[in-house]
C-alpha cells in the first residue's frame, strides 16, 4: 500500500496546478446537472470563467484549479443551504474518473484500486489531495488540500467521500460501507443527510476530515480484474500524467518569467529571449502544451490583481500599474470579463 505524504499548502502564486489547465471536468460537469436540477442554468455557473457549458461535455476539455474553485463557489452562492457536495458525489459512477476509472476496474484488490487511484488522483481532476493511512484494522481516507480555500472545502469533501462510497460498492457490491466518517467542519444545517448517505457515525469538528473503513477490504478480490487491459491502460494513465507534468513545468517557467517583468509589459519575444530561445520555438512549445503566452500572461495578471486587490489601501489605479496594464480602462474591462464585477466591486 503506498501512502501519501503530508500534503503542505503551498499558495496558488507558488504552485503552477492553481493556473495551469490540467483538470478533467468531470466533477464540473456533474456539478452542472445537479445544479441544473435545482433551477440554475448551466450558463450562469460558467459565465466569465473561459469556457461554457458545452466544454464540460467534451471529455478532453481541461480546467484549472482556479477555474473549476470559482464554478464550485458560484454554485454554492446560487444553492445556498444544500448538501450539494454529497449530490454531487452520490451521482457519479466510475465511468465519472473517465481512464482512471477504467483502470481501478481492472485491478485485482480494492487495495491495488486505492494505490493506484492515489497515484493518478491530479490527473482524473480531484479537488482534494487525498491521502491512506492504516491503522491496525482500519484505513484511513483522508481529505487535504492543494490550496487554502475555507469557501469550498465543506463541498469537496462531501463531494469526496460520497464518491468513495459509490466507487467501493461499484468495486465490491453495495455492502462496502464505512466505520465512521469524521469532519473537521462544524455541522452544516443538513447534517442528518450524512447518515443516511454514509450508513456510520459521522462527527464534527474532528481533527481531521477521514472517512474510515475496515482494512480488511484491501485484500477483496475485484471480479473484473485482467491483467493485460490493466497494463495497456496503466500506460496510457502514465502518458497523460507525463503530459500533465511537462505541461506544468513549462507553465510555471513562462509565468515565473512574466511575473519578474510584468510591469514591463512583457512580451512573447522578450519573454522567449530570457529563456535562451526563439519567438517561435517557445510557441510552438506552448502550442504542443495545448497554452498560449496570453493566457499565461492573464494568468499571472489575475494572480497580481487578486493579491493587490486585497489591501484596501492601495487605489485601484495604482493595482493596475503593477499588474501590468498601460491604463485603468483596459484594467477594469480585463477584470470585469474575469469575474462579472468592477474591481471596486469585488473589493467590496
Amino acid at each position: 500500500m503506498t501512502q501519501a505524504p503530508a500534503a503542505s499548502t503551498p499558495s496558488p502564486a507558488e504552485d503552477p496546478r492553481y493556473e495551469a489547465a490540467i483538470f478533467p471536468v468531470f466533477l464540473l460537469q456533474t456539478l452542472a446537472q445537479v445544479a441544473g436540477q435545482r433551477g440554475v442554468e448551466p450558463q450562469a455557473l460558467c459565465r466569465g470563467l473561459g469556457f461554457g457549458p458545452e466544454d464540460l461535455d467534451d471529455p478532453g476539455f481541461r480546467v484549472s484549479y482556479r477555474q473549476a474553485s470559482l464554478m464550485i463557489r458560484r454554485a454554492l452562492q446560487m444553492v445556498p443551504g444544500d448538501a450539494l457536495g454529497l449530490a454531487v458525489g452520490n451521482r457519479n459512477v466510475l465511468g465519472t474518473l473517465g481512464l482512471l476509472g477504467h483502470a481501478v476496474s481492472l485491478c485485482r484488490t480494492l487495495g491495488d484500486a486505492f494505490d493506484i487511484g492515489l497515484r493518478y488522483q491530479v490527473t482524473a481532476g480531484g479537488i482534494t489531495q487525498t491521502s491512506l493511512r492504516l491503522s491496525g484494522p482500519e484505513l484511513w481516507v483522508e481529505a487535504g488540500f492543494r490550496f487554502p480555500d475555507a469557501e469550498i472545502q465543506v463541498f469537496v469533501v462531501e463531494e469526496l467521500f460520497a464518491s468513495l462510497l459509490v466507487y467501493g460498492r461499484s468495486l465490491v457490491g453495495a455492502h462496502f460501507a464505512p466505520l465512521r466518517v469524521e469532519l473537521a467542519y462544524p455541522a452544516p444545517s443538513w447534517a442528518a443527510q450524512y447518515q443516511a448517505l454514509f450508513g456510520a457515525p459521522v462527527s464534527f469538528g474532528a481533527a481531521q476530515n477521514r472517512c474510515v473503513i475496515e482494512a480488511r477490504w484491501l485484500l477483496h478480490e475485484l471480479p473484473n480484474h485482467n491483467p493485460l487491459a490493466l497494463k495497456q491502460a496503466l500506460a496510457l494513465l502514465e502518458a497523460e500524467n507525463a503530459q500533465v507534468r511537462q505541461k506544468m513545468d513549462l507553465a510555471a517557467t513562462i509565468e515565473r518569467a512574466i511575473e519578474k517583468t510584468l510591469t514591463q509589459g512583457p512580451s512573447l519575444e522578450s519573454i522567449a529571449g530570457e529563456l535562451n530561445m526563439s519567438g517561435r520555438t517557445l510557441r510552438r512549445r506552448l502550442g504542443d502544451q495545448g497554452l498560449s503566452f496570453e493566457t499565461l500572461l492573464n494568468n499571472v495578471r489575475r494572480t497580481r490583481v487578486m493579491s493587490l486587490l486585497a489591501n484596501p489601501e492601495l487605489p485601484i489605479e495604482r493595482v493596475a500599474e503593477q499588474s501590468g496594464y498601460a491604463d485603468v480602462r483596459s484594467f477594469r474591462r480585463a477584470f470585469k470579463r474575469w469575474t462579472g464585477i468592477s474591481p471596486s466591486e469585488f473589493r467590496h
